[in-house]
Order: structure tokens, then C-alpha cells, then sequence
């Protein structure tokens, strides 16, 4: 997981941070909550595990060595190579730990369809002895973004919801402004939330291309493209959007591909 500009991940500054501790404090003494109503309980079928420490934010590692990368979130990354940490993402990774200690480092893990991402992590939704799906409690704290990844949909008009109450709130990272896609300098990677304007379509053998003011073009495959609610893209042309995903470079140009209708707004 709009893109707060303070926490883009190529943006090496870390700004407002008196702002996010309050809010993090804030988010840290908020009581637990399961919102079961949307669905974020753990089914039956889930396994036992324990977690022996956690990396960061979205991942941690269990006692059998797995690394788990968690289902419908995005949290701010740690620094790495000499890089600053980004805005929250600290109080993410304390809020991760907090959450698991209360549960006594026990686990209920739920596997995702598709169980692994490209750096052979596996992906699982995960629940404390409480019910309490972490994912949504991260989210309804403002810690991370939510984020669609087909095929793996569960609970995601729970996480949804989740958001949504921390954004109504402005809570944690939520108190930012949405970035426009047309302020990009056009070397940016990594996840992002923008906002834009579609200035022309363009249609492929494989995808379908929207075209933003600035320069960013969204990719939707065909495939993709056959579960949103348009028959034509001409339709967008003008329309204003909100969108999330990673951004990439190719053949010179700033990308972004977008795989499920629940990552776009128009």
C-alpha cells in the first residue's frame, strides 16, 4: 500500500516523524479489535504456529523457518544498504511484535491460494488466540496499505474496511496527502498510492494501457481486464483515478501493473 509522499520508498527522507509517533502511540493503546462483521475471523482449516521473531512490518520467520509474508498489506520498509527506514516503519514492526507477545508468539496461520511470492516467501493470512486477524488490525491502525493480489482474495472486503476506518480517521500514515502521479521524477520503484488523470488509452496484444498526465502508464492485462466492470477503456478517457501498486521501469518508461479492480478508483 494514494501515495503518501513522505513514505514513498524511493524518497530517502523520512519527514513529519514527530507527527507519526503521536500517531503511532496513539494506534499502540488502541484496543484490539476482530472485525468479524466483515468476515476477518480464521477459518477452521487453519495450523498452529509459533513466530520466533519478526522482520518487519508485513513478514516475520516461525519456529519451523518459514519466512511468512502477510496477505493484504503493505507496511513502510526498513532501511537496507545505507537507506534511511521510511515513515512508520519502526512503529509498524513494534506494533507486529506487540500484537504476537499478547498472543504469546502463537499463531493461527491461514495459507494463501498462491502460497509463495517471488522471493520464495510464504504467503499466509495470520490470527491471534484472540480471532484477531492482523492484517486488519494493522490496517485499522493506519500502519500499512492494503493491498490485492490475485488469486489470493480472502477477507478482502474486510481488509477494505479496515483501511477505510483508518483513513476516515487520518490515522498513522493515513494523515498524509495522496500524491499525484504527475509529481514523480520517473525513477521511482517499489509500492506506491497515486492519484491521476487518464489523458489516452492504449490497447496491446497482451494488456490494456492507461495513460496518465506526467508520464506513468497502468498495465491491465487482458486477463485482469475481463473482471472490471468496463467493456470499453475508452470509457476512463478524462476520468480522474486513484490507484495502488509497485511501480517498474521498462524501455524507459515508469509503469505500473494492476491486477484487480479493488486496486483502482475512478
Amino acid at each position: 500500500m494514494p501515495l503518501l509522499s513522505p513514505v514513498t520508498r524511493d524518497s530517502g527522507k523520512a519527514p513529519h516523524c514527530g507527527a507519526f509517533l503521536l500517531c503511532f502511540f496513539l494506534s499502540a493503546v488502541l484496543p484490539l479489535k476482530a472485525l468479524s462483521s466483515d468476515g476477518c475471523l480464521p477459518p477452521p482449516d487453519t495450523e498452529k504456529v509459533e513466530v520466533v521473531s519478526v522482520l518487519d512490518g508485513d513478514t516475520l520467520r516461525l519456529r519451523d523457518g518459514r519466512i511468512i509474508r502477510l496477505i493484504g498489506i503493505d507496511t513502510p520498509e526498513l532501511g537496507r544498504d545505507g537507506r534511511p527506514d521510511m515513515a512508520g516503519a519502526t512503529e509498524a514492526k513494534a506494533v507486529m511484535q506487540r500484537l504476537i507477545g499478547e498472543s504469546r508468539n502463537l499463531l493461527y496461520l491461514r495459507k494463501g491460494r498462491e502460497k509463495r511470492d517471488r522471493h520464495r516467501r510464504w504467503l499466509a493470512h495470520l490470527y491471534t488466540f484472540e480471532s484477531v486477524n492482523i492484517s486488519a488490525e494493522m490496517l485499522r491502525r493506519g500502519l500499512g496499505y492494503q493491498i490485492t493480489v490475485p488469486p489470493n482474495l480472502a477477507h478482502l472486503s474486510c481488509y477494505r474496511s479496515a483501511e477505510t476506518e483508518a483513513r476516515k480517521s487520518s490515522s498513522g500514515l493515513w494523515r498524509y496527502p495522496v500524491r499525484s502521479a504527475d509529481s514523480l521524477a520517473g525513477d521511482e520503484t517499489g509500492f506506491h498510492i497515486l492519484r491521476g488523470k487518464i489523458e489516452r488509452v492504449g490497447r496491446s496484444r497482451s494488456a490494456v494501457w492507461l495513460n496518465l498526465a506526467g508520464g506513468l502508464a497502468i498495465r491491465i492485462t487482458w486477463g485482469d481486464w475481463a473482471g472490471f466492470p468496463l467493456a470499453d477503456p475508452d470509457e476512463l478517457i478524462g476520468r480522474h483515478v486513484e490507484f495502488r501498486g509497485w511501480l517498474y521501469q521498462r524501455n524507459g518508461e515508469q509503469r505500473v501493473r494492476i491486477r484487480h479492480p479493488a486496486s483502482i478508483d475512478w
